[in-house]
């Protein structure tokens, strides 16, 4: 509790700052208050608040996620001191909505509660609804805005209209309780069946899951890079987060893990295949970002509760999964607004052509995030998705791990077609100005998956 009541009043910090037109100021305070958060966990003090009623449980699971969140939103907004270095007005806005939609995430990872399950989302998401269309002058960063919102507000009416089901099956929001009433039905109760598919289906949103992944292409395009990042990493840690722990305290019923089934096939498949034939790189990202939620969910459909006993093992590979695809990510798309700039702002495939040819030692960190997120060995993507198809097979599902191997190798292809571009010299040199800060948190990205790569124990 003493982390969430830092990050919520750490944004309020901010906006001050920007009133009092104090830009510089702006990233420094984050980072260290994001420090602060990170210390607060790992150190495990905590202020006990009776109003949450044990609603909110900072355990070891939620622990790990929680300081992952944080670390990448402190690379984030390293990012973001050279990103806003442009703007003059509405900056501190930027950052103070990232860390409101950060508790958002912490209350994700730790509610034992559907009431706090609502809350962690709607304050994960109300807060991105703005973000997606901070350029208020282009028109596509307003239509990503309106579609997310649009399409987020209807997955909030699935969500509570699981919510509400699964209280009347129950009697209770408390997802212990509800977990035993399922356990004693044997998950023959139509009111909890439904209640539990429409609230995975609000969750699988959030995570971009087939079919409700249409938000996630035109709104990785339309909104700022630099929000794209955050919505491609922190949202996905936290939405994963959040759908772990609602399956693993009450359990997967025979009709969920049907559902489930199809939902690993289908994201696998969509995210994999439409990926193929990107262009623009901001939306390939996207369709990426669907194919790994279906590996995400594979390693979920695994998971029966916690009376299966391996629960600890899925939280652990989702943990190691998300937060490895998460500098990859973060790195790659830091590579992506430097080569924007350098292209006038071209967004395609090609414009990372000439990287090698100016900046060797950013395209050889290109190289290893890029081969990370293709699940290539020696890097964190492989380990990561072979503790997931390690998962399936312990689990007995081995003609879904089947798939998603093929899946896994179809992603390479459009991984190395970016690849190429990065050693393809152009007829003219292109000259790709770095700051910095960039350069160590890109350096810090790649290095990270090699690390963890080889020492996956790290995490």
């Amino acid at each position: 509790m003493s982390a969430l009541i830092l990050i919520s009043v750490l944004g309020v910090v901010l906006l001050y700052l920007g009133l009092f037109e104090k830009k510089s100021w702006l990233a420094p305070v984050g980072i260290i208050g994001l420090l602060g958060a990170i210390a607060l966990f790992a150190t495990g003090w905590n202020i006990d608040h009776a109003l949450l009623g044990g609603m909110v449980v900072f355990d070891r699971f939620s622990t790990g996620f929680n300081i992952g969140m944080a670390a990448i939103t402190i690379l984030i907004f390293l990012f973001g001191k050279d990103y806003y270095a442009r703007e003059q007005r509405h900056v501190a806005e930027q950052y103070a909505l990232m860390l409101f939609s950060l508790v958002g995430g912490f209350l994700l990872s730790s509610y034992t509660n559907l009431l706090m399950l609502f809350i962690g989302i709607e304050v994960l998401s109300i807060p991105l609804y703005v973000l997606a269309g901070a350029k208020k002058q282009h028109l596509r960063s307003n239509e990503a805005s309106f579609k997310y919102f649009i399409l987020g507000s209807f997955s909030t009416a699935f969500l509570l209209m699981g919510i509400a089901l699964l209280y009347g099956g129950a009697g209770s929001f408390d997802l212990a309780v509800i977990g035993r009433h399922i356990a004693e039905t044997g998950g023959a109760n139509a009111l909890l069946n439904f209640g539990l598919f429409f609230t995975v289906s609000g969750l699988a949103f959030k995570m971009g899951a087939v079919p409700f992944h249409f938000w996630k292409p035109d709104v990785y395009q339309g909104a700022p890079t630099l929000v794209t990042t955050f919505m491609a990493t922190v949202v996905l840690m936290a939405a994963t987060a959040g759908f772990y722990r609602f399956i693993d305290i009450t359990g997967m019923p025979p009709t969920l893990e049907r559902t489930m089934v199809l939902l690993v096939l289908a994201t696998l498949l969509v995210g994999n295949v439409i990926a193929l034939r990107q262009t623009n790189f901001k939306r390939l990202m996207a369709y990426s970002s669907i194919a790994h939620s279906g590996f995400l969910l594979l390693a979920l459909l695994t998971d029966h509760g916690q009376a299966a006993g391996h629960g600890t093992a899925v939280g652990h590979t989702l943990l190691y999964y998300t937060f490895t695809y998460s500098l990859a990510t973060t790195g790659l798309f830091i590579l992506f607004t430097i080569a924007k700039r350098a292209y006038n702002g071209a967004e395609h495939n090609g414009i990372f052509q000439g990287l090698w040819a100016a900046k060797p030692w950013l395209a050889l960190c290109a190289l290893a995030m890029f081969l990370s997120l293709a699940g290539i060995p020696l890097t964190a993507g492989f380990i990561a998705k072979y503790q997931v198809f390690l998962l399936a097979i312990g689990a007995g599902w081995l003609k879904v791990m089947g798939f998603g191997v093929l899946m896994a190798l179809l992603g390479i292809y459009y991984y190395i077609m970016v690849v190429r571009e990065v050693f393809v010299r152009p007829e003219q040199p292109v000259a790709f100005t770095v700051a910095p800060l960039n350069w160590v948190v890109v350096s810090v990205c790649a290095v990270g998956v090699l690390v963890l790569g080889v020492w996956p124990g790290l995490v």
